[in-house]
């Protein structure tokens, strides 16, 4: 009977983190769209704004309970999530939908990186093995051109590791809906600061921070709507698919996401992946599966 209930809840849990994975595969597709008519800063605006209505109603239906005493790193894991969006927006904008989120894949490799060097874990030889190969995939994917778009694509993987790192350490101290809090907030102001100084700044370097606001139309209220409603929802499936069955196989499953994005790439107009690019893609979610079958 307990091992009945134990594969019903895995099985439980595995479908969530499908269905959370086509959702946010959703999400990246409705983005593509926007980003036809809006530049990439404009898309992360608008993608916190209507996760902050959501998550603004759930806590006014039950009240944040917080612990407190960490107000730095709160702050830090905002704003370092909001750039690593900004990067990742960027990027899809630039590239097709399977690229941008294999790069955005690269978080695992990151987050083992930085849990050796700034949290002191212990790297396995395994754990070793997979961080190089997941270099090895991203320098597959990149085709050993790191140009701007490639350097922002590895960012993103980067800076998602980074804020994912500090999330840790804020577990015991808040409301988890309080660190989400904390990225939409910055995600709505930042965005705003960054489109009124596009007004007056160019710059080539600072691209990916610097578009200014459009005023959206037609259909593009749809797709900001259907983007943020994506996002939410994804975010509840996947949160509660952490509850039925454990983090490593979890992870394993989000890679499916992948597969989704291609797929809503292809009917959008990416072009067919090639072989170099599935061998980078392969080599990057090997990687990331060994170090989450750790967990």
């Amino acid at each position: 009977m307990i091992l009945h209930h134990s594969l019903s809840s895995t099985r439980r849990g595995i479908l969530l983190m499908i269905t959370a994975s086509f959702l946010f595969a959703l999400t990246l597709a409705f983005a593509k769209l926007l980003s036809a008519s809006m530049g990439s800063v404009e898309v992360t605006f608008w993608r916190n704004a209507v996760g902050l209505v959501v998550i603004s109603a759930t806590i006014f239906h039950t009240p944040i309970r917080n612990i407190g005493g960490r107000p730095f790193t709160l702050a830090f894991r905002g704003i370092i999530g909001t750039v690593a969006l900004l990067t990742f927006f960027y990027t899809l904008s630039a590239t097709s939908l399977s690229n941008a989120i294999v790069y955005a894949k690269t978080e695992p490799i990151f987050t083992a990186l930085l849990a050796f060097f700034l949290l002191g874990e212990k790297l396995s030889s395994s754990a070793v093995f997979a961080i190089a190969i997941g270099f090895a995939g991203v320098a597959v994917l990149s085709g050993m051109e790191f140009d701007y778009l490639h350097v922002m694509g590895i960012l993103t993987g980067f800076l998602s590791a980074l804020a994912y790192t500090s999330v840790r350490s804020l577990k015991s101290y808040y409301d988890a809906r309080s660190v989400v809090l904390s990225f939409m907030i910055f995600g709505v102001l930042i965005p705003i600061v960054l489109m009124i100084a596009a007004e007056f700044i160019t710059s080539d370097l600072f691209a990916f921070a610097l578009s200014p606001f459009v005023v959206p139309s037609g259909s593009d209220w749809i797709w900001i709507i259907l983007m943020g409603v994506a996002a939410a929802l994804g975010q509840i499936y996947m949160t509660r698919a952490y509850y039925y069955a454990k983090a490593g196989l979890i992870s394993t499953v989000s890679y499916s996401g992948v597969l989704f994005a291609t797929l809503f790439g292809i009917l959008l107009g990416d072009l067919l992946p090639t072989p170099l690019m599935i061998a980078g893609a392969v080599l990057i979610i090997t990687g990331g599966i060994i170090l989450a079958r750790q967990k």
